[in-house]
Formats: C-alpha cells, sequence, structure tokens
C-alpha cells in the first residue's frame, strides 16, 4: 500500500508541477511576446547594420573586469562582434585589472593585464571603431584599494573598505594618483568615468563630522564637494575629458542644493537602472535636466537578477530595454537635455569586488546582442530575432527566456565562446536534475544521512534511485570537462579555478558522493 501512496504522490506531484510550470512558462512568454507584437510594428529589410535610427548617440559595452576577465585572445574575437551587433563603445571598469605602477603598485591583481596588454585592447577597441571609457572607482567601491593595509586609514568607516574618507588628504591624492595613472594609458579618452555610486557611508567619521560641524553643512554637500574635487582635478589636467558619474547618489537630492554645487558645469550623470519594471519616475529627469545640460543611461544585459546566478534571462534584460526606451521618451524627456549621451549597456561579472561571480561574458551573447539591436532600432521584433539568431548561427529563435529548467539546447550556434554557452546551459539542467533527486520521496525517506550513516537502506529502494542518480553524475561528468577545458580557452588558471569551485563541484561532488554511496549501500551486508 505504502508502494502505490509513493508512486501516487510522486505521479500528481509531478503533474502539479508540470501544470505550474507551464503556466510560468506561459505567462513569461505572454509577457515578452506581447511587448515584442504591442511595442513595433514590422518592419521588413532589417539588417544587423541596417540604418541607424538615434545617430550620434553612445551604445557602450560595460566590462567589468574585477571579475573573470579574458584572455586578449577573446578580445580580439568579440570586438568585432560588438561592433556589428551596434556597439559603438567600451565602458572599462578595470579595478584591479589595471597595471597600476610605482605607489599604487599594490592595487594591481597578479592577474593585472601589462600596460602592453592595456595598449593592445586599446588598439582592439580602436581598430573597430569602438571608443574606450576607462571606469575608476573614486569614492565608493573601493574594496580593491582599501582593503590593503596600507590604504587602512583612508577608510570612512575603520572596518569597512566600500569607501575613502573624503576630510583625508592623503586618501584625496590616492584618487587622483589613480586618475592620473588611468589618464596616462588613456591619452585619448574623451570620457572618464569616476564610479561615485552606492556610498552607503558617508560623513560618519570623526573627521567628517568635525567638517560638516565647522562648514555647518550636510553629508549630501559632504559627498558633492569631494566629486567636485575630483572632477576640477580631471578638468585642469585633461580639459578634453569629460567627467562621466553614476546618478544614485543625486538621486535623493533637490535641485538648488545640487546646483549650488556647481556640478551642472563639470559632470554628466549616467542614470543607472536594471530591473524590468522601473522603479525611476520622470521627475528625476525633470530635476536633472535642470541642472545638467548632458546626461546618460545604463542598462544591463546580464548582471543584475542574482549574485550567483549563472544563466542570463534574456526576457527580462529586453523588458528592462523596453522601459528604458518609454522612460527615455524621445518626444518629452530627451529634449530638456542638450545632449543625450546614449546607454551603457551594463554587464556585471560581480556585485562588488568580494562578492562571487555571476554569468559569464560568452554566455551573455545572445543577450547583449538583442539588447544593442533593441537599442539600436528603437524597437524588438520577431523579424529581428530572426536575423540576430541566425547571425549567432542558431538554427532557430533564441531563447528569451532562462527558466524553468531543464530544457532542450539548441542544436547549433557559433560566436566567440560558444562551448561556455552550452556547457552553462547543460549546467543548469544538470543542476535541477540533482535537485529533483534530493526531493524525491525515496531519498528523503530511505536515503537520507541517517541511514546512510548506519548503513541501514533497503536495496529495493536505493535501486529506484539509482538509475537517475548514475544518468546525473555522468551528466555532470561530462559537463565537468566540458567547462574545464572551454573556461581554459578564455580565462586564467585562478579564474577557472573559483568558477568551477563555486557554481560546479560542489554539485558534481554531492551527485557523485551520492553514487558511490548509493552502489556501496547495494552490497549485500
Amino acid at each position: 500500500m505504502m508502494q502505490g501512496l509513493i508512486r501516487w504522490k510522486l505521479k500528481h506531484l509531478l503533474v502539479a508541477v508540470l501544470i505550474v510550470t507551464g503556466v510560468l512558462f506561459g505567462l513569461r512568454t505572454l509577457r515578452t511576446d506581447k511587448h515584442v507584437e504591442a511595442v513595433v510594428q514590422k518592419r521588413h529589410g532589417y539588417s544587423l547594420n541596417g540604418t541607424e535610427q538615434f545617430a550620434g548617440e553612445h551604445r557602450l559595452v560595460h566590462l567589468d573586469l574585477k571579475g573573470a576577465a579574458p584572455k586578449l585572445s577573446y578580445f580580439e574575437k568579440v570586438f568585432p562582434l560588438f561592433r556589428e551587433l551596434g556597439a559603438t563603445g567600451l565602458l572599462i571598469e578595470w579595478e584591479d585589472t589595471f597595471p597600476y605602477w610605482g605607489e599604487l603598485s599594490v592595487l594591481a591583481s597578479p592577474l593585472a593585464y601589462s600596460k602592453n596588454d592595456v595598449k593592445t585592447i586599446l588598439e582592439l577597441a580602436s581598430k573597430n571603431s569602438l571608443e574606450v571609457i576607462p571606469l575608476v572607482q573614486t569614492f565608493g567601491h573601493m574594496e580593491f584599494v582599501l582593503k590593503h593595509k596600507v590604504f587602512w586609514d583612508r577608510r570612512e568607516v575603520d572596518q569597512y573598505p566600500n569607501a575613502i574618507c573624503p576630510s583625508n588628504t592623503e586618501a584625496v591624492v590616492l584618487v587622483k594618483q589613480m586618475i592620473a595613472q588611468m589618464m596616462t594609458l588613456h591619452q585619448s579618452a574623451k570620457f572618464i568615468h569616476i564610479g561615485a555610486d552606492e556610498v552607503w557611508h558617508v560623513g560618519v567619521c570623526p573627521r567628517c563630522k568635525q567638517r560638516m560641524h565647522k562648514a555647518d553643512s550636510t553629508k549630501e554637500q559632504l559627498f558633492m564637494d569631494h566629486v567636485k574635487a575630483i572632477a576640477s582635478f580631471i578638468k585642469e589636467q585633461y580639459p578634453r575629458t569629460a567627467v562621466v558619474m553614476w546618478d544614485d547618489m543625486f538621486r535623493t537630492m533637490d535641485v538648488a542644493t545640487m546646483k549650488e554645487s556647481g556640478l551642472g558645469k563639470l559632470v554628466e550623470p549616467m542614470v543607472w537602472h536594471y530591473r524590468a519594471q522601473f522603479s525611476l519616475d520622470h521627475d528625476l529627469l525633470h530635476k536633472y535636466a535642470a541642472v545638467f545640460p548632458n546626461i546618460w543611461a545604463a542598462s544591463a544585459f546580464k548582471g543584475a537578477t542574482g549574485p550567483r546566478e549563472i544563466i542570463t534571462d534574456i526576457g527580462y534584460h529586453l523588458d528592462n530595454h523596453f522601459s528604458w526606451l518609454r522612460y527615455f521618451d524621445r518626444k518629452n524627456t530627451v529634449p530638456q537635455f542638450a545632449k543625450f549621451r546614449g546607454y551603457a549597456v551594463t554587464g556585471w561579472q560581480r556585485y562588488d569586488h568580494y562578492g562571487t561571480l555571476c554569468e559569464l561574458l560568452p554566455q551573455a551573447i545572445p543577450s547583449l546582442a538583442i539588447c544593442l539591436q533593441t537599442l539600436r532600432e528603437g524597437d524588438f521584433n520577431n523579424d529581428m530575432l530572426e536575423v540576430i539568431s541566425k547571425r549567432l548561427g542558431f538554427d532557430h529563435n533564441i531563447d528569451l527566456h532562462a527558466y524553468p529548467r531543464p530544457k532542450p539546447l539548441p542544436t547549433s550556434f557559433n560566436f566567440p565562446g560558444q562551448d561556455v554557452y552550452k556547457g552553462v546551459l547543460l549546467l543548469g539542467n544538470h543542476q535541477v536534475e540533482l535537485q529533483n533527486i534530493l526531493n524525491n520521496d525515496v531519498y528523503k525517506g530511505w536515503f537520507n544521512d541517517w541511514h546512510i550513516k548506519r548503513n541501514y537502506s533497503n536495496a529495493f529502494r536505493i535501486n529506484q534511485l539509482l538509475d537517475s542518480i548514475t544518468r546525473v553524475y555522468e551528466s555532470f561528468e561530462t559537463v565537468k570537462t566540458l567547462m574545464q577545458r572551454a573556461l581554459l580557452e578564455i580565462y586564467d588558471g585562478a579564474t577557472v579555478e573559483e568558477w568551477m569551485e563555486t557554481h560546479l563541484l560542489p554539485d558534481y561532488r554531492k551527485v557523485k558522493q551520492l553514487h558511490e554511496t548509493a552502489q556501496a549501500q547495494l552490497v549485500k551486508k
């Protein structure tokens, strides 16, 4: 009777899962398809390199090099594709991969690029008509600097390496030195991005409190004073280079405070928002338009759906770009500014210096292609999806949805890093298959840790699971070999080790142990 009950529960659980999965998948498909059909009309004759809809606006591909920085050979392959897909430039966040030297040499990771490497990357970008904008953090997200003991005294909060103290003269000098070295290797840069986002600790140290008390100023004014000092330094030393910064610290400030700071003449804000559904209102842009003549926007093609995510949900990021196209309305919003510079299409690799690796760049190439073309055309439709899919070697249209899994893989695709793309999709499938085993009633009821520890199991029950365990174990063996090889073609050994230890090997070891334990339990006692 119990065996029949278990079969009944498994059967009805499977039916329920299939029903819910189908409903959820259908809702997600309808949501994006509704956008595809409602936002645009079909425009026959579309091509990747057709007439520009918004000539003169940038579409920068953000390279977040603070994690999984690719080898030069990968840039050589992928930069031409970036340009073909509609990119106009690169926003390169070097972080500790920049070859700082002299007093700052400690900032460079052992895996940092060399000066010649940087020169080669810039030459490759120029060869493919991609303008390079370097990004160097100057206030918050300074973990890669302030983690070093020699710079601990520059912290705003002794315990945290996140932000520098803007009232510490040596901290300001340090930032200027970093900028000077960055500009030495980017002498033709028309823009430099100074970061300054998510400065969570401002005006909390004794030195800053004393400064604010003496000047009868606020934390907002302290923030703007530091940004003004850095931007003024750049304007004086590099007058042909405009200063860009993230906008989020301005969002709660009023117009009068921002105008009084004088930053409208010194910096260009880059408004960032990575969610599918926007939480920014148009009042923010009206406020910015009263202060800043020029403005940028930042969307996301990967790295915005979870710090441990490995598969890019293209539909989510497509929705983000639809939201941006509605937000920056060409008739009403954009004309408020003297110049809408364009977009940085961000692709985050870590959420901060200490964060784990999320989606890898090669895995997100299809998402990048779709997002770039959506911005280039100002719309997206099934004709575009078909052309982009064919260009990337797919034998059918790219699947816009990462989940639910498992799901069949495309039978063909052809773009730089395609084996990484394949391996990650396979891994996503196998992780769900492993979880299904661990959630199975037979596993939980007859093969849990208590049973295994006491060698107290029923061979009949174990055999009910063994085929599934063996199949998943063999699948993990295959994808482990594939990913080890594919990753080493693009990344250094340390990056490969980190990714494998974070995303693949823990589950591989788990299923391997399950397989070995199941076989051992079947040995007649």
